[in-house]
């Protein structure tokens, strides 16, 4: 079907998940309007280039995220008005020029909203009601931010800044968004429209870069502070502005004047060390005061300077904080760095020893963390994760029973800024962890071994495991795997519901990727994977010997052993276990896997490689031993395997307890967030 019309079920009594045909390029206005009964995740077919206003408006019972289709150019009116139940992540790519009134009225999205680059119309009640967090960034195209547009996005922070494109910005367009921390108008913003920043509690800064200030109503700050800030203008407009109507109630208003440090706070542990601070200033500048328990690498200067900031060695048992005030010369402006210096048993960069092997040469196993800062460390926050994931890659089987042959460390690694960056929101992590529009990356792989090297220094990275723990309770993750087998296996602290909890991607990254070498089973498209049309980036291998593809190159190294493409039974990996009768009930052929349907084979009917469950498939589990023992120095014996293998479901939690841990996938835990292993090259550039 490609062409569904006009009406086509609305007021329908359907009850059910809606699944979309493949094919389907048109969907008419009110397709689906007011269908009550309708629940579930909904996933909009690529082929989609139309969907008609007011298609799912009222459809309460959809959840999870929507992600827009390529082909789709504007967002009709109402297309998705009051969805509440829409609680996942709206992802709109970057040809989407128009998004109509209503469209996304009282959805309930989370995480960021990445606006489209070719974006320029946001009309009225767009986004009202959302719940979009972090920091919001327009598109230099835009000329219109319709009423009401962003009102009521509480948790929307940050600094707002309003591009020159702009025509007209609506009334209560922001409305509500009491996280807002900052607002940068252009020099061509003349107007101010009612309640345009009402209850906008949270603001302490705004910079109007007009030289004629904006007409302003009555209530378009209402509920901003008045006096605890100074609101920058240019400097031959500071006596009008003190006078226009709507402005003249902020107490402080003065020239804008350059004069930045970055970043605005800086932390550490008791030991010391050192920080660098980059200061922006346009004229001379003077340290004003600074804690006795700092130095700085120069104390006055001209111009935009690098700053070496130590701190000094802290006694334990008591933190300390104070500022750096830097101010221009012979003017009235300043710019503050707040320092902290946080207690802690462990310095920045010690290793902490959880595990030392009685079997076998020692496997590594080395946790680091990004995102956390000295505080989070000081207060246990990074070390309580590490023992929270060590207790989990261990709590399933092999694991549980191989655990005497692992070394187990922690690097104390910490980072300037508390959590995870995005397209919007810069975090200065260590290790680089950020959200593109659509999955988690962490960019400096070989500063991540240099570091777990740390534990060991004639460490094997081939033989060996990184696992980064990210502060964000996103439930995402990703695997960077190498050739040669080395791999660091990036893993949020989820704390999502069973199975897509910190335990799930702990036990499907890291034991599953990372170590095990195992290829995702989860399925996303209904089609056979040599020809699936799929855009998403899918790998399509025509065979198990494809060596043009991922699925090829890995599994010519001995790797993905839990999937096949060949249906034939006496040919699969697991070939000698189908018969056996310690697996015959469990083992058999089962299509789909992969993320496609048709065309490629899994052992069993789930397992942790599909939904994140805590159960590897009998084959997985054989994979992991032989490749324990290889790393062990040991010889692999099937018939030991045979002895010591162990069926166990793992630890599961009260809200799993209806799920079959073996035979079904529930469909209400399908995911369209995982992502298969990024290869990153045959080595790391690391010596």
């Amino acid at each position: 079907m490609r062409h569904l019309g006009d009406m086509a079920f609305a007021y329908s009594s359907i009850t059910g998940e809606l699944t979309l045909p493949a094919n389907l390029e048109y969907l008419g206005k009110c397709a689906f309007y007011r269908c009550e009964s309708i629940y579930g995740e909904l996933h909009l077919p690529d082929k989609l280039t139309f969907i008609g206003m007011e298609a799912f408006s009222g459809v309460q019972g959809l959840t999870g995220g929507i992600t827009i289709p390529k082909g789709i150019k504007e967002i009709e009116t109402a297309v998705f008005y009051n969805c509440r139940g829409l609680n996942g992540t709206l992802t709109l790519h970057e040809e989407i020029a128009k998004i109509n009134q209503d469209a996304f009225f009282d959805c309930s999205f989370r995480g960021e909203l990445v606006l489209p680059k070719n974006l320029t119309i946001i009309d009225n009640n767009a986004f009202s009601g959302a719940c979009f967090s972090g920091s919001l960034s327009f598109p230099n195209n835009l000329v219109k931010i319709g009423d009401r547009v962003f009102e009521g996005n509480s948790r929307l922070c940050g600094t707002l800044q309003i591009p020159e494109s702009l025509i007209k910005i609506g009334a209560n367009a922001f409305s509500g968004c009491s996280m807002l921390e900052g607002i940068i108008l252009p020099n061509n913003c003349d107007i101010l429209p009612n309640g345009v920043f009402n209850g906008c509690f949270n603001i302490n800064t705004i910079v109007c870069n007009n030289p004629y200030p904006p007409k302003s109503s009555p209530d378009a700050f209402a509920g901003v502070p008045k006096d605890n800030f100074t609101v920058e203008v240019p400097e031959s407009a500071v006596a009008q502005y003190q006078t226009a109507k709507g402005w003249n109630e902020f107490k402080r208003i003065a020239a804008y004047r350059n004069l930045v440090i970055r970043p605005s706070v800086a932390s550490a542990l008791n030991t010391k060390t050192t920080r660098e601070l980059i200061l922006d200033a346009d004229d001379e500048w003077e340290v004003e005061s600074m804690p006795g328990w700092v130095t700085l690498s120069q104390k006055e200067g001209k111009g935009k300077t690098l700053l070496k900031l130590e701190f000094l060695q802290m006694p334990k048992g008591k933190n300390r904080e104070g500022d750096l005030v830097i101010k221009l010369k012979d003017k009235d402006y300043r710019t503050t760095c707040h320092l902290n210096q946080y207690d802690y048993d462990y310095a920045e960069d010690e290793i902490i020893t959880l595990r030392k092997a009685s079997k076998g040469n020692g496997i590594n196993l080395v946790f680091l963390g990004d995102g956390f800062s000295a505080k989070d460390i000081s207060e246990g926050l990074l070390m309580n994760n590490v023992q929270e994931a060590a207790g989990h890659f261990f709590s399933i089987e092999p694991y549980k029973t191989y655990k005497d042959y692992f070394n187990v460390y922690a690097v104390v690694s910490m980072s300037d800024e508390s959590g995870v960056g995005t397209v919007n929101t810069i975090i200065d992590n260590k290790f680089g962890s950020y959200f593109t529009q659509n999955r988690l990356l962490a960019p400096k792989a070989e500063e991540c071994f240099e570091w777990a090297k740390k534990a060991n220094s004639s460490m094997d990275l081939t033989k060996s495991l990184v696992i980064m723990l990210q502060n964000t309770s996103t439930y995402e993750g990703v695997t960077m795997m190498y050739g040669d087998g080395s791999a660091i296996a990036c893993c949020p602290v989820s704390k999502e519901a069973y199975p897509y909890d910190f335990r799930g991607l702990i036990q499907h990254e890291a034991g599953g990727h990372g170590f095990g070498k195992l290829a995702d089973e989860y399925i996303y498209h209904n089609a056979f994977i040599q020809t699936c049309s799929c855009q998403d980036g899918c790998d399509h291998p025509s065979g198990d010997d494809d060596l043009g593809s991922s699925f090829g190159f890995y599994k010519s190294k001995g790797w993905y052993r839990n999937l096949t493409m060949n249906g034939d039974a006496k040919q699969a990996p697991w070939s000698h276990l189908i018969y056996n009768s310690k697996y015959s009930n469990r083992v058999d052929m089962y299509e789909g896997g992969y993320m496609h349907s048709r065309g490629v084979y899994r052992s069993e009917a789930t397992s942790c490689m599909n939904n994140n469950i805590p159960y590897y498939s009998s084959i997985s589990r054989q994979a992991i031993v032989e490749r324990i023992k290889e790393y062990a120095g040991e010889t692999f014996s099937l018939d030991d395997f045979y002895t010591n293998d162990v069926f166990d479901f793992g630890t599961i939690t009260k809200s799993a307890a209806s799920v079959d841990g073996t035979f079904g996938v529930d469909s209400k835990f399908h995911r369209a967030t995982g992502h298969a292993p990024v290869y990153m090259g045959e080595h790391p550039n690391v010596k």
